[in-house]
């Protein structure tokens, strides 16, 4: 990975991620991961703490945890669907696949699942997928 003047590592072609994920385990567990492979990632622990914040970030990829509670994941997938952020791509994880629970996520406006627990490396799958 390239260096910045400043030090900090690169991120693979300069890619952001953020990722609204209620548990604070979780939170620290997945911006660890990404971090360590050089992506430079921001997170929010509500659909609310997001809304001003995820726009300025600029992200190239969302991770949306589907456990928020009350479907908020859903609803925060419709909502980023109609701002200035349409266009990045949403990566949905969830506790469990159940049948039909992907349909509703691409039909909320996610493109890709992912299943808890989940290997590092099929993660990494899905960002290479979503992050050319």
């Amino acid at each position: 990975m390239k260096e910045k003047s400043s030090g900090r590592r690169e991120a693979p072609e300069d890619k952001r991620i953020a990722v609204i994920e209620e548990i604070a385990d979780d939170i620290y567990s997945i911006k660890f991961i990404l971090q360590s492979i050089g992506y430079e990632v921001t997170s929010f622990s509500s659909r609310k703490s997001y809304q001003d914040a995820l726009d300025e970030f600029a992200p190239h990829l969302i991770v949306v945890d589907m456990m928020i509670p009350g479907g908020e994941a859903y609803g925060a997938m419709k909502e980023l669907g109609t701002t200035r952020l349409k266009k990045v791509p949403i990566l949905a994880i969830t506790a469990e696949a159940m049948e039909g629970e992907e349909q509703d996520v691409y039909d909320a406006g996610g493109q890709d699942v992912l299943s808890k627990p989940y290997e590092v490396g099929d993660l990494r799958k899905k960002l290479k997928k979503w992050l050319k």
